[in-house]
């Protein structure tokens, strides 16, 4: 069985190409993000499985994103139908997600998760993300997050790489260097 992530790319692509094309990348970005949070919903969810339910189902979604995609409505409803047809309306949120990462490498940005124990003010805020721009020569779209089991410092995480400044990598990496297994 293929995983969600195979199943979406070719869709993700076709959909960014076109919109690229057309003009419309924020409003195939919006009608995607409302499609898959609409569908994991688990009674839209289960009514857009449903062999007897699906077409109403899928039609019902299409009203939704009627708004989010405007002038480019007949293009999601085709998308819609097509995933419909092909059992695949389950996959609209690797959709949306791969949909999103094709726009920020377009656009040469990247997105970023920044954890810390604490809140940080702007100023700090901005220094990271300055830091971190110059680092990856590209944009940075940050999103914040606090955790308080962080010891201190901060974790920032792009894609699947993690810079890890916070004072537990720290211990853990004196740990190490001391032949003492890190908590």
């Amino acid at each position: 069985m293929d995983s969600p992530g195979a199943i979406a790319r070719p869709y993700a692509r076709a959909a960014f190409a076109h919109a690229k094309d057309r003009g419309g990348v924020a409003q195939w970005s919006a009608a995607l993000k409302a499609a898959a949070a609409a569908a994991a919903d688990p009674q839209m969810r289960a009514a857009l499985e449903s062999s007897d339910a699906s077409e109403a189902a899928t039609e019902l979604l299409c009203q939704l994103l009627e708004d989010a995609a405007a002038w480019e409505f007949d293009g999601v409803r085709n998308l819609m139908r097509l995933l419909r047809e092909n059992r695949r309306l389950g996959a609209l949120g690797a959709i949306a997600e791969q949909f999103e990462q094709l726009w920020r490498e377009d656009s040469r940005r990247v997105e970023a998760v920044l954890v810390s124990a604490a809140p940080l003010d702007v100023e700090q805020q901005e220094a990271i993300a300055g830091a971190l721009k110059a680092r990856l020569g590209r944009e940075v779209d940050f999103r914040f997050e606090l955790d308080e089991n962080l010891l201190g410092g901060v974790r920032v995480q792009v894609g699947d790489q993690v810079l890890d400044g916070s004072a537990r990598a720290g211990l853990s990496t004196l740990a190490a260097a001391l032949g003492r297994p890190g908590n």
